[in-house]
């Protein structure tokens, strides 16, 4: 009687210990640091990228649409390629117009422009939106 107790508590023991591993591994994975904002429980799910990345990212998705969220006057002195010059106020009328599930990157001149509607479209239920880093004046390629 006594050797079944002694490998009862071995194996509630073991079970313990394999359940705390867990929980600890779990805890890890969760807590573990990311510069990805992707996250059902975030109240804005966007990612900011570097213009290397900025750059592969428009390379190879040809159906990425690119928002400039800087004045006219700022557009026309130099934007991206493929870049559409919209701003804060134009796209929140427009946003209906483009679809939830298509992927977007924004700039603006810098990263507190782009947030604003960055944060915005994620708001509204749009979940691929790429910021670019520290906005256009990081961005050393070639200019239209």
């Amino acid at each position: 009687m006594l050797k079944i107790l002694v490998l009862k508590k071995r194996t509630m023991y073991i079970a313990l210990a394999i359940l705390i591993v867990l929980i600890i591994g779990i805890l890890v994975l969760v807590l573990s640091g990311s510069d990805e904002t992707f996250s059902e429980t975030m109240k804005y799910a966007y990612k900011t990228i570097s213009a290397e990345q900025a750059k592969i990212l428009l390379e190879k998705n040809s159906d990425v649409t690119v928002f400039d969220v800087r004045d006219e006057e700022e557009y026309v002195k130099g934007h991206l390629p493929s870049a559409t010059q919209l701003t804060y106020k134009d796209l929140k009328k427009k946003l209906d117009y483009y679809g939830k599930d298509s992927i977007y990157m924004i700039y603006g001149k810098n990263d507190k422009e782009s947030s604003k509607v960055a944060d915005m479209m994620a708001s509204n239920g749009f979940s691929k939106i790429y910021m670019l880093g520290g906005g256009i004046e990081q961005w050393p390629y070639e200019l239209n």
